[in-house]
Parts: C-alpha cells; sequence; structure tokens
C-alpha cells in the first residue's frame, strides 16, 4: 500500500532527529547532582537565560550555590544558597524526593531545601526562579521564597519579606543593609548593626500603612513590565517605581547593593563589547543625607571617614592624616596615622610646636559634639581645638565651634569648615626613633599593627623597613641611591642594619 505524505514527514523528522538541536532540558530528575569543580556544569532554564550551579568565585576553589544570568559575559548572582561561608571545591549539591541537599566535600550537610511533601522533578525557569515540583506540578518550594540582594520580574515579596545585601563587592557574606516588606504593609531600608543583627532605624520608609486594613500594602510587585509596587489589598498600588520605557530585549533586576542603595538596573539581550549593567533608578537619592543616627552607627560610611554621593552612588573618603582602616575596602572607616590624646602632650611644648592642623573645607561630621563655643571666629576656633589634648577634630561654621572627640560618625557635605589635629614634624621623627626601636627589639607587629600577612613575610618586611631607616638618616651621605633603594627592597643586595638612631625627617 502506498504510504501516505503525513506517514512520510512523519519517517523523514525521525530521520533527522540525531542532527536536530538539544535544547536544555526543562525538568531535573531526582539523584541528579552537580558538583564544585570549576567546570560550571549547571541546570539551565528552557531560554538559557538562567543557571543553577556551583558558581565560581574569583578564580579561587570557592564556590556559591548559586542562580546567575547564563547567557551574557557579566554572570550577575541574583540568588545564592544562605551558607555561612562559600563552598569548598569537591562540595556537591543532590536532588532527591526529599529536596535538595548540599553537602561539603566530606559529606557533611551544610545548607537543605526539603519541602514537607514528595519531590517530584525541579525546574529552572526562564523567569530565575528556581522549584521543586511534586506529582501534581505544584510548586512545594522555590527560590523566589528565599530571595537574597535581588528580586526579578514576576517576584513578589509578601509581608515579612526582605532582602539582605552582601558585604562588599566581591564578598557575599550577609551585609550591613536590610530591605523589608513589613507586616504593616511598609517598605523599609535598613542599616544593620553588624555583624550582629540589630537593625537601625530606616534610612527609607515608603509608608502606605493605614489603619483601614483594605488600605494596606500586602505585597511588593515587581512585574513583567519592570514596573516595581506596592499592591493594597483592595487592589490599589502605590508605586515605588513606573512608567520606564521597558524593553522586551533587555533583563531586568532591582538589588539592595552592598552600599545600601536599593537599584534597578538594565542589561541588553543583544550583548554589546564592554558592556555593563545600567542604573535605571534607585532609592534613597542621597544615602549620604539620609543614613543618619544621632546617638549610634557610622552613618554610610564607616566611622572617621566622610561620605560623597554621585548620582545615588556613595564613596568614602578618609580625612588628611588617616587612613583606610581595610585597604580593599573603603566603606570600612578610616584610622589615624598618628597617636591622639592627652598623653601625646606632656605639658612640656607649645601646642603649637606638637600639632598642625589642617582643614577640609564644606565637610560636617554633625553629631558627637562634646562641647560648643560661641560666637567664636575661625581663628579662635583653631586656637581651642589646638589648646585642648581632648579635641581631635573641631567645626566651625557661622560664629560656632563644636569640638569633637574619635570616632568622628556620619561623616557628610555640609556647609563647614573642618578642623583636624595632627601630629608635627618634629613628634613624627620621634617616631622613627620609636619604629627603629621596635625593629631593635624584635616588635615588627607593633610597627604593622599586628597585620597577618605582613607579619607572616617577615623577611621581606624587615628589609623594608631597614631600607626605610636607611633612607632617612641625617646625614646625607649615608642615604643610598635610588638605585640602590630598589636593589634593597628587592632582595638584590643584603640590607645593614643602621648603627645610628640619628634621623631626619621630611613632610615632603
Amino acid at each position: 500500500m502506498a504510504s501516505s505524505p503525513i506517514s512520510n514527514l512523519f519517517l523523514l523528522l525521525l530521520s533527522l532527529l540525531p542532527f536536530l538541536p538539544i535544547f536544555s532540558a526543562s525538568n531535573v530528575n531526582p539523584s541528579s547532582s552537580l558538583s564544585a569543580n570549576g567546570d560550571n556544569s549547571s541546570w539551565i532554564s528552557p531560554s538559557g537565560d538562567f543557571a543553577f550551579g556551583f558558581y565560581q568565585l574569583n578564580n579561587t576553589n570557592t564556590f556559591l550555590l548559586a542562580i546567575w544570568y547564563a547567557n551574557i559575559p557579566d554572570k550577575t548572582i541574583v540568588w545564592h544558597a544562605n551558607t555561612t561561608n562559600p563552598v569548598q571545591a569537591g562540595s556537591k549539591v543532590e536532588l532527591t524526593a526529599s529536596g535538595l541537599t548540599l553537602n561539603d566535600p566530606n559529606g557533611q550537610t551544610i545548607w537543605t531545601a526539603q519541602p514537607n511533601t514528595t519531590v517530584s522533578y525541579g525546574t529552572m525557569l526562564d523567569t530565575g526562579n528556581f522549584v521543586l515540583s511534586d506529582t501534581n506540578s505544584n510548586f512545594v518550594w522555590e527560590s523566589f521564597s528565599y530571595p537574597t540582594d535581588t528580586i526579578l520580574p514576576t517576584q513578589i515579596l509578601p509581608l515579612g519579606g526582605m532582602l539582605y545585601s552582601k558585604f562588599s563587592e566581591t564578598n557575599y557574606s550577609k551585609g550591613r543593609f536590610e530591605l523589608h516588606f513589613t507586616n504593616g504593609g511598609d517598605l523599609e531600608l535598613n542599616r544593620v548593626a553588624w555583624p550582629s543583627e540589630l537593625l537601625y532605624l530606616p534610612y527609607y520608609s515608603s509608608r502606605p500603612a493605614n489603619l483601614n486594613s483594605s488600605e494596606s500594602g500586602f505585597q511588593l510587585v515587581f512585574n513583567q513590565q519592570a514596573d516595581i509596587y506596592i499592591e493594597k489589598e483592595n487592589g490599589g498600588v502605590v508605586p515605588l517605581w513606573q512608567n520606564i520605557t521597558q524593553s522586551s530585549n533587555s533583563y531586568y533586576r532591582a538589588t539592595l547593593d552592598f552600599d545600601g542603595v536599593f537599584r534597578e538596573y538594565t542589561y541588553a539581550k543583544t550583548s554589546v563589547s564592554g558592556q555593563s549593567w545600567s542604573i535605571v533608578r534607585y532609592i534613597p537619592d542621597d544615602i549620604c543625607m539620609v543614613l543618619i543616627n544621632p546617638q549610634l552607627g557610622s552613618g554610610a560610611c564607616g566611622f572617621n571617614s566622610y561620605c560623597i554621593a554621585n548620582s545615588g552612588t556613595p564613596s568614602c573618603h578618609c580625612p588628611p592624616g588617616y587612613s583606610f582602616m581595610d585597604p580593599n575596602n573603603n566603606f570600612g572607616g578610616c584610622k589615624p596615622n598618628f597617636p591622639q590624646g592627652c598623653g601625646v602632650d606632656d605639658g612640656t611644648k607649645k601646642s603649637e610646636d606638637v600639632y598642625d592642623l589642617a582643614e577640609i573645607q564644606g565637610v560636617n561630621w554633625p553629631f558627637g559634639d562634646y562641647d560648643s563655643l560661641g560666637p567664636y571666629n575661625h581663628t579662635q576656633c583653631k586656637q581651642s581645638c589646638l589648646n585642648d589634648c581632648l579635641c581631635d577634630v573641631a567645626i566651625f561654621s557661622n560664629t560656632t565651634c563644636w569640638k569633637k572627640k574619635l570616632p568622628l560618625s556620619n561623616g557628610k557635605f555640609e556647609f563647614a569648615v573642618a578642623i583636624f589635629k595632627e601630629f608635627g614634624e618634629e613628634e613624627r621623627a620621634i617616631l622613627t626613633d620609636w619604629a627603629y626601636d621596635c625593629y631593635m627589639n624584635g616588635r615588627l607587629d607593633i610597627l604593622v599593627d599586628n597585620d597577618e600577612a605582613a607579619i607572616e613575610d617577615n623577611v621581606t618586611l624587615s628589609r623594608w623597613i631597614l631600607t626605610a631607616i636607611w633612607c632617612i638618616q641625617e646625614d646625607p651621605s649615608k642615604r643610598p641611591t635610588m638605585k640602590m633603594v630598589t636593589q634593597m627592597l628587592e632582595g638584590y643586595v643584603d640590607v645593614p642594619i643602621p648603627t645610628t638612631t640619628t634621623f631626619s625627617y621630611s613632610s615632603s
């Protein structure tokens, strides 16, 4: 009997199956697993937009069990398992009928997602939501219900829902800020008294809560049009961000960033070389001005620093004579590079001979004064701080002089003059003698403030300190040439121990 056209077409399709492209499977079956071994193995959404698996951190042997954008060069993480620390190479996540289990290389369980029902399969959805489903295809667990710092279009925060920032740009530990959709239907941003879980008062609040329950918010919605709003019990909305020109050819996300700013971002799906995420909008407008607590906390930046916001993005700066506590974290506060307190000034010298003064125009630390004087002029304010051994900084504005002790907090731009007391040149020379004595007594740990990395390389540290001491010998003929200094620093020549403690200090 002659073949029908339909049956011929069916046979043709069967013959072509081995040559057709294989798309990512939608479902992940129980007994499936992934290992943290650096091969980027993951479970991919059907479109390829999102991946669930082990994300390798900075080419190290540490990983996050995470969800990230898989189709663009900037493979930004949008969710990760809430573990205390990143996991080590050799860790494994397995899907079973009980749910997901993450084990370390020794087989110890460090995280689970196990609903109270049997899991039939898992799915990485194109929305960025990884879900576990039962035999009736009902979601019994989903990553959208346990967000970290990011929400995505179609994602909802219910009453009591929250986001938490990461600690820094590269550290995914819980950071210093949280976003809460409170049980009263209010969206709040809070600073955390890190490393505790105590929250300071909110520095942003939407305040849609209403005594009439039908007017209160009951969920925060990020819809497919990239709008974010609070939906009320009666169906009304309180806009947070609306009416942008949304493009179906772009990705969108909203992230509580490590600096405390909640931002919505976009990224074109047709990736352009060198492209990065673009900020669409953000709250608050100026975190330097709003993140202020008169009694507690350091403000947007760490203690003894001040904050400048540019298009909503804060940057932290140290005043003259101060340096960052952690050179890799500008939000961690600043420390003075000289001794403080009344013990430095024993009363045998004039204050002018002990201290120098430096000024910053337009900066203020508005709280924590221990004295307020006036009416004073600028000169009187400087002299008052100079002659007061307790005074580390004075703020002068109009005819008032405020005196402060360290640490300083809530530093920001304001119409004022900040007057800083610094250690004078003669006293720095005394510090050089002290550094020499520390070296001779084998106390290099004191010189580097117990920095473990520096102490560990004791040979290099000793060579550098000795080189520095030779460079400030009072007799110029004893100072090495720059070529010799380079050779001494790089270890090409031995660095002898100076036999003199007479040094010359120059501030140039």
